[in-house]
C-alpha cells in the first residue's frame, strides 16, 4: 500500500451532475444551488468551480456585483436573511454565475426563494459501496480488498470526509491485520473535530438522536427547554451535520466520540428526558420504545409499555418486545411465561425450552395455573422436537390435580402416546376452564382423539373437524402440541379421507402466519396428501419449498420420509439411497407416537427396498406396542398393516405377509378403508405366490384407487402384469395401472408435453428410464408395459440412432438431454 497519498480530485467531481456543472461554469453562466450535508464535499467542488471560472470571482453577495462577474458562495445558510435576498436578485441576472452551496435548511423561507430563482439544484449524497471503492483506487493507487471497502462503508456511511479519513487512516500502517483500528481510529478522530465545534444545543439533540427514537421539535422544546422555532432550526441544523443517516440515526462510529464530548451520564440522562416526554405527550410507539431499550434506557413506563404491545404482537415481533422490555427493567423471571408462549409460536423452540426449563425448576414455589402453563409450553416444545413420549412423562409429572384448563391437552398428549390410562384419568377430573372458543376446540379435538382411538372414524373426524373451525376464531394462539388442523388432516390421512385432509390443510393455511410453528407442519402434510395421491413431482415441489425445515426435528421426519416414499415410488434406486441415507439420523431421534405412524411406515417401506429393515425395527416394534396398548384401534393400525404387508412384498416374504393381511381382515368388518386395503393384500398375497387372479387383482386395484391410493392399486395392478404369461390379461391388467396412476405434470401443473422428433413419446419415457440405470423389468413397471415390450423399444431406439453398442447409445441419449 503506498506511503503517501496524492492529492486527487475530491469525490463529489466524479458525479454527473458535478461534470456538468464544471463543465458549463468555463461556457456560460449556470445558476446552481449546491445541497448537501456537512462532509459531503460541497466546499471541494466549489473549489473546482472556481478555478474553471475564466473571469473575476467573488463571495460576497452585493447589489452592485459588476456584470459578468461570478458569484460563488459557501455555507448560504450562515447568509442572514437580507444577504440572502441580494443572492436571489442576483440569480435572475442572465449575464451572472451564481453557484451557492448550502447544508439543507427546508425552514428556512429564504434559502427556498433563492432555490425558486436558480436554475436548478444539484445534491450531493453519500457515496455507495463501488463509488468507495473506485476513490480508494484514486486516493491509494491501489484497490482494496471487498471486505476491507465494506467495512469502511460501514464505519463511515459512505460520507465522503469520513471516506477521506478512513483512507487516510490506511498510511502507513505496518500490516493488513491492524487495517480495522486504523480506520476505526481515523474515523472517530473526523467525527470528534467535527463534534467538538458543535454548540452545546447541537450535541444535546445528537445525544438524544443517539436513542433512534427519531428528532421532533416539539419534544425537543420540552426536552431542552426551548422555543419550539428554535427547536425547528435546531432539528435543521442537527440533520445538516453529516453524522445522521436517514431516520435520524446517529452513525454507529459517531456514537463513543459523541459520549466522550457530552459524558456518558449526561447523554443517558438526556434520552431518559427524552423517553418521558414522549410518555407524557403519548407519542411513544413502538419503533422508538424498542430504540430506548437498545441503547440501555430502563424505566418502569418504558417496560410497561413493551410488555403492552407484546401482548398484541403477531409471535415473532412479541418475543423480541418481552426481551426487550426485560432490558428496559422488567421482572424477567415475571415475563419468563409470556416469553417462552411467544418465542415457542415464532419457532425459537431453544429460547422456549430455556425459559421454561427455568420455570419447571421453581416448580414448588410456582402457582399451579402457571406451572401448568410451563409443562404444556415443554411438552409442545418436546412434540416439536420428535419426543412425544416426553411430552406425556412431562403430563404424568404434573397430575391430573394440577391440569387446570390444559385437562384436554393432556389427554390428548396421553392418548397420542399410548397411555390410555394416564389419558382417561386427565379426563376424569373435569375443568374449570371459561367456555372460550379456544378450551371449546381443545376439548373438542381431544374427545375426536379418544373417538378415532374407541369409536367411530366418522364421528371423530366430525369432532376435530368442528375442533378446526373454533380453533381459527381463537383471540390469542397458544403454543400446543399439535394444531387441531394436523390432527384431523393425518387422522383422515390414516382412513383414506385425503379429500378431507386437503381441504383441512387448505383452510388451516389462509390463516397460519408465514413464519410461525404451524406453517411447515401444515405444508409438509399437504405433501404428503399429494404423495398419497400421486402426484410425486406436486409433493416434492411443496416440501422444497419449505425453509428450515430441519430445524425442527418433527418436520425434519415428515420431510425425510415424505423423500424416501417420492423416491420409492419413482422407481429410482439412487434417489432412495440418497433419500434413506439423509433419513437416518432424524429416525435416531425420533419416538414413536400415534400421528407419526405414517412416516414410521414410509420409513420402514423404503428400508425393505434397501434390505435394510434392521435399521427401523425398533420403532416398528414400539409402534405395534404403542397400538397393543391402546387396543389396536382399527382407524390407526390399519395403515401400518398396509405397510407391513408392502415390506412382505418387497422381500417377497408370503409368511410375512399373512398376519397383516389377517389384521386388515379383522378391521374389514367395521372399516370400509380397511376393507380395501384387506382385498388388495389378498391379492398380492396370491400374486406373490403365483395364483394371479385378474378379476381379482383388477377389483382391488380399483378399489385402492376409490380409498385414496391410486398409486398402490396402479402398482398391483403392474406388478401382476408383469407375473401372467398370458398377453391379453397383461395387458388388460396394465390397462388398469395405466387409468389408476396420473399423468406426470410439469411444475406448473400442465401435463408434460411430448419429448423430441427423433425418438417417439414412448421411446422418450423409456429412454429418459433407460439411462437412469433401471432394469427393464423396473422400466415396463413404471410405464406399465412389460418388460419384453421394454427391450423392443431400446432395439429400435438403438437403430435409429444409429449406436454401435449400448454404451454408444447411452452416451447419445445423456448429450441429446434424455438424462434430465
Amino acid at each position: 500500500m503506498p506511503t503517501q497519498l496524492a492529492r486527487p480530485a475530491p469525490a463529489v467531481a466524479s458525479s454527473a451532475g458535478a461534470r456538468a456543472l464544471l463543465d458549463g461554469v468555463r461556457s456560460g453562466h449556470p445558476r446552481v444551488l449546491i445541497r448537501g450535508t456537512s462532509g459531503s464535499g460541497k466546499s471541494a467542488l466549489l473549489a473546482l468551480v472556481r478555478d474553471r471560472i475564466p473571469g473575476p470571482v467573488t463571495s460576497d453577495a452585493a447589489a452592485d456585483t459588476a456584470p459578468g462577474t461570478a458569484v460563488v458562495v459557501d455555507d448560504a445558510q450562515l447568509l442572514s436573511a437580507a444577504a440572502l435576498d441580494t443572492l436571489t436578485v442576483l440569480a435572475k441576472r442572465p449575464d451572472t454565475t451564481v453557484v451557492v452551496a448550502t447544508e439543507p435548511r427546508p425552514g428556512n423561507p429564504g434559502l427556498q426563494s433563492l432555490a425558486a430563482a436558480l436554475d436548478g439544484t444539484l445534491t450531493l449524497t453519500n457515496l455507495t459501496s463501488r463509488e468507495v471503492a473506485r476513490r480508494a483506487e484514486t486516493v491509494l493507487g491501489a484497490s482494496l480488498p471487498p471486505a476491507l471497502v465494506a467495512q469502511i462503508h460501514r464505519l463511515t456511511a459512505g460520507v465522503p470526509r469520513s471516506v477521506d479519513a478512513a483512507l487516510s487512516g490506511l498510511k502507513d500502517i505496518p500490516s493488513p491485520a491492524v487495517a480495522d483500528r486504523a480506520l476505526a481510529a481515523s474515523v472517530a478522530s473526523s467525527h470528534a473535530e467535527v463534534i467538538a465545534a458543535m454548540d452545546p444545543a447541537m450535541l444535546c439533540a445528537l445525544s438524544i438522536a443517539m436513542a433512534g427514537a427519531g428528532l421532533d421539535a416539539g419534544e425537543l422544546s420540552r426536552t431542552l427547554t426551548l422555543t419550539e422555532e428554535e427547536c425547528r432550526d435546531l432539528v435543521d441544523r442537527v440533520r445538516g451535520c453529516g453524522l445522521l443517516l436517514p431516520g435520524d440515526n446517529l452513525i454507529a462510529s459517531a456514537c463513543e466520540p459523541l459520549r466522550f464530548a457530552v459524558g456518558t451520564q449526561r447523554v443517558a440522562g438526556l434520552q431518559l428526558d427524552t423517553l418521558r416526554v414522549k410518555v407524557e405527550l403519548g407519542t411513544l410507539d413502538v419503533t422508538s420504545a424498542r430504540a430506548f431499550a437498545a441503547v440501555g434506557i430502563t424505566d418502569p413506563d418504558l417496560a410497561e409499555y413493551l410488555c403492552a404491545q407484546a401482548a398484541l404482537a403477531a409471535p415473532r415481533l412479541a418475543s423480541a418486545l418481552y426481551e426487550e422490555a426485560v432490558w428496559a427493567g422488567a421482572d424477567a423471571d415475571a415475563l419468563a411465561l409470556r416469553r417462552a408462549e411467544a418465542a415457542g409460536l415464532a419457532g425459537d423452540l431453544a429460547t422456549a425450552a430455556r425459559l421454561t426449563d427455568t420455570l419447571l425448576e421453581r416448580a414448588s414455589t410456582t402457582p399451579d395455573p402457571e406451572l401448568a402453563a410451563a409443562v404444556r409450553i415443554a411438552a409442545s416444545i418436546a412434540a416439536h422436537q420428535g419426543m412425544l413420549v416426553r411430552s406425556a412423562d412431562l403430563y404424568e409429572w404434573l397430575g391430573p390435580d394440577r391440569l387446570g384448563i390444559d385437562r384436554p391437552i393432556a389427554e390428548s398428549v396421553l392418548l397420542t402416546a399410548g397411555r390410555p390410562d394416564a389419558a382417561d384419568a386427565a379426563a376424569a377430573g373435569g375443568t374449570d376452564a371459561p367456555p372460550t372458543s379456544t378450551t371449546a376446540a381443545e376439548t373438542l379435538l381431544a374427545q375426536g382423539l379418544r373417538q378415532s382411538v374407541d369409536g367411530s372414524t366418522a364421528v371423530a373426524l366430525n369432532s376435530m373437524t368442528r375442533a378446526v373451525s373454533l380453533s381459527a376464531t381463537a383471540a390469542r394462539p397458544r403454543l400446543l402440541p399439535d394444531t387441531g388442523a394436523a390432527v384431523a388432516a393425518l387422522t383422515a390421512m390414516h382412513c383414506g379421507e385425503l379429500d378431507r385432509a386437503a381441504t383441512v390443510l387448505a383452510r388451516a393455511a389462509d390463516t397460519d402466519p408465514d413464519s410461525g410453528v404451524a406453517h411447515n407442519r401444515h405444508r409438509l402434510l399437504a405433501a404428503w396428501v399429494s404423495m398419497l395421491h400421486g402426484d410425486l413431482d406436486a409433493a416434492t415441489r411443496t416440501v422444497d419449498a419449505l425453509p428450515a425445515v430441519a430445524a425442527r426435528p418433527r418436520d425434519a421426519l415428515f420431510a425425510a420420509a415424505l423423500r424416501v416414499g417420492v423416491a420409492r415410488r419413482g422407481g429410482e434406486i439412487g434417489a432412495l439411497h440418497q433419500a434413506w441415507d439423509a433419513a437416518g439420523s432424524v429416525v435416531a431421534e425420533h419416538s414413536v407416537d400415534l400421528l407419526s405412524l405414517l412416516p414410521l411406515g414410509e420409513l420402514w417401506l423404503g428400508a425393505a427396498r434397501l434390505d435394510a429393515t434392521h435399521r427401523v425395527a425398533h420403532l416398528v416394534d414400539q409402534a405395534r406396542e404403542l397400538l397393543t396398548r391402546l387396543g389396536e384401534p382399527i382407524l390407526w393400525a390399519t395403515p401400518l398393516h398396509w405397510y407391513g404387508v408392502q415390506v412382505a412384498i418387497v422381500t417377497e416374504s408370503p409368511a410375512d405377509l399373512v398376519p397383516h393381511a389377517h389384521a386388515l381382515g379383522v378391521a374389514a368388518e367395521s372399516s370400509s378403508y380397511a376393507a380395501g386395503l384387506a382385498r388388495a393384500g389378498r391379492a398380492w398375497l396370491r400374486v406373490l405366490q403365483g395364483e394371479t387372479d385378474a378379476a381379482e387383482v383388477q377389483q382391488a386395484a380399483m378399489g385402492l384407487g376409490a380409498i385414496g391410493l391410486p398409486w398402490d392399486g396402479a402398482r398391483l395392478a403392474s406388478e401382476a402384469a408383469l407375473r401372467v404369461g398370458d398377453t391379453a390379461t397383461a395387458t388388460a391388467l396394465l390397462q388398469v395401472a395405466r387409468a389408476l396412476r396420473p399423468a406426470p405434470t410439469d411444475r406448473d401443473g400442465a401435463p408434460t408435453p411430448t419429448v423430441g422428433a427423433t425418438l417417439t413419446e414412448r421411446e422418450s419415457d423409456v429412454a429418459r428410464l433407460l439411462v437412469t440405470g433401471l432394469t427393464y423389468r423396473d422400466i415396463g413397471s413404471r410405464l406399465f408395459i412389460s418388460a419384453k415390450t421394454v427391450e423392443h423399444h431400446v432395439a429400435r431406439i438403438r437403430r435409429r440412432l444409429g449406436a454401435q453398442s449400448r454404451s454408444e447409445m447411452l452416451s447419445m441419449l445423456r448429450a441429446m438431454g434424455h438424462n434430465a
